[in-house]
C-alpha cells in the first residue's frame, strides 16, 4: 500500500516539474500519455464453448425457425403488396399496437449473429429483409416503411401526416391515435443501420437515408414547442439513428 501511495505522489510531482523544466502544460502533457480504447469489433471475436457458447447456439436455432416472410406480411400489406405468408400474431399481429417492428428487431438479431459467428446463413437472412424492406419503400412511395393502423381502421402513415400539419395528441405512449409509433418505426431503422454496419449491405444504408428523407418531411413543419409536445410520447432511439 505504502508503495502505491509514492508512487501516485511521484507521478504528481514529476509530471508538473517535468513540464515546467519544458515549458509545457502538465494538463496537456498528461492528456498525451492517456491511452484511449476502443470497442473490439463483434467479428474479432468467437465463442468456442461454454455457457456463453450454449446461449449463443441456442440464439441461433431460435432465430432460424423464425419466418422472415411473416414479421414482413403486415409491412407489404400496408405497402398494397400481397404478403409472402401470414403474419405473425400477439404485439406484432394485425391492429396491434406495434404492428411491423419485429422485423426490426429480427434484422438486427441476425446481422449481429452474422458478425459474432461468421455463419452465412444469417447474413442470406438479412439481406433478404433489406432487399424486401426495399421494396415496400419502393411501393410507398415516399420512403416510409411501417404497417401501423389506429383503433379506427386508419392507416399509420396518415396519422403522421396529421402529425406533419400540427395535430398532435401525445402523452404516454399514445400519439394521434397511435401506441408509441417513433418506438415502431425506430426498430426498422435500428435493424436497417446494423445491416449495413455488421453485414456491408449498401441497398440497407440507401434504403435507411430515404427512410429518413420521410421523417424529416413529416418533422420539418413543426416547431420547437410543437416538437417538444409530440416527446411527450415514447419515441424510442430515433435521436440515435437519425443522428448516426
Amino acid at each position: 500500500m505504502r508503495n502505491l501511495l509514492w508512487v501516485c505522489l511521484s507521478a504528481c510531482l514529476v509530471l508538473p516539474l517535468r513540464a515546467a523544466a519544458r515549458n509545457e502544460n502538465p494538463a496537456q502533457l498528461a492528456e498525451s500519455k492517456t491511452v484511449k480504447l476502443n470497442p473490439l469489433p463483434l467479428d474479432h471475436v468467437r465463442l468456442t464453448g461454454g455457457p456463453l457458447k450454449a446461449a449463443q447456439e441456442a440464439d441461433a436455432k431460435y432465430l432460424l425457425e423464425l419466418q422472415p416472410d411473416r414479421m414482413l406480411a403486415f409491412l407489404r400489406q400496408r405497402a398494397g403488396l400481397k404478403p409472402k405468408a401470414e403474419g405473425y400474431g400477439g404485439w406484432d399481429g394485425p391492429k396491434r399496437n406495434l404492428t411491423g417492428h419485429i422485423a426490426g428487431h429480427y434484422l438486427s438479431a441476425v446481422s449481429l449473429m452474422w458478425a459474432a459467428t461468421g455463419d452465412a446463413r444469417f447474413k442470406d437472412r438479412a439481406n433478404y429483409i433489406v432487399d424486401q424492406l426495399k421494396e415496400i419503400q419502393d411501393a410507398q412511395g415516399d420512403g416510409y416503411i411501417g404497417a401501423l393502423e389506429d383503433g379506427q381502421g386508419v392507416d399509420g402513415k396518415q396519422r403522421f401526416v396529421d402529425l406533419s400539419n400540427g395535430v398532435i395528441k401525445s402523452g404516454g405512449f399514445d400519439l394521434n391515435g397511435l401506441w408509441s409509433p417513433w418506438y415502431v418505426e425506430h426498430k426498422l431503422f435500428a435493424g436497417l443501420r446494423d445491416a449495413y454496419r455488421y453485414t456491408g449491405n449498401e441497398t440497407a444504408l440507401q434504403v435507411e437515408i430515404k427512410f429518413a428523407g420521410w421523417v424529416e418531411k413529416i418533422l420539418s413543419k413543426l416547431d420547437d414547442d410543437q416538437l417538444q409536445r409530440m416527446l411527450g410520447t415514447e419515441f424510442g432511439g430515433m435521436n440515435e439513428v437519425l443522428a448516426e
